[in-house]
């Protein structure tokens, strides 16, 4: 068997082993904890978040329990579950709450310490926010522009 063979072998059972090892760890659904693990990191992020002083702000007078369903909804559908989300558009459900990039990045901290102490892998967590993070234009509301007279 020639050096070259061997390498090829090597790289091809490397691959295999690469794609297997891929495929047993499943969806990203799956690696949150399924329909469980989904729902508890809602609950835990709205109950976090909307007792937090600072970030609470936006979570005043909302029907908590329903947020935290569709937060669920939306996890679950992002990271290919059965769900499918069924709340409004996140412009349309934030219009008017002046979310601020701090407020926003303070909710991104939350969620991702809840994450790290329910024991979701880094992968895990960085494939859920770069899911999540295209909706910031959606919900960050850009601050006012002063007029100048």
């Amino acid at each position: 068997m020639t050096r070259f063979t061997l390498q090829v072998i090597l790289l091809v059972s490397f691959w295999g082993a690469g794609a297997a090892a891929s495929q047993a760890a499943g969806t990203l659904y799956e690696r949150l904890g399924g329909d469980a693990g989904v729902h508890a990191i809602a609950d835990a992020l709205i109950d976090r978040v909307a007792g937090d002083p600072v970030l609470g702000r936006s979570f005043e007078d909302v029907n908590l329990e329903r947020i935290k369903r569709l937060l669920a909804e939306q996890i679950c559908e992002l990271a290919a579950g059965p769900c499918h989300y069924s709340g409004d558009p996140m412009r349309e459900s934030h219009a008017g709450q002046h979310i601020s990039e701090a407020e926003f990045y303070g909710m991104v901290a939350t969620l991702e310490r809840i994450l790290k102490e329910r024991h979701v892998s880094t992968g895990a967590t960085n494939e859920l926010l770069r899911l999540l993070a295209p909706m910031k234009r959606d919900i960050v509301e850009p601050p006012a522009k002063d007029k100048k007279q």
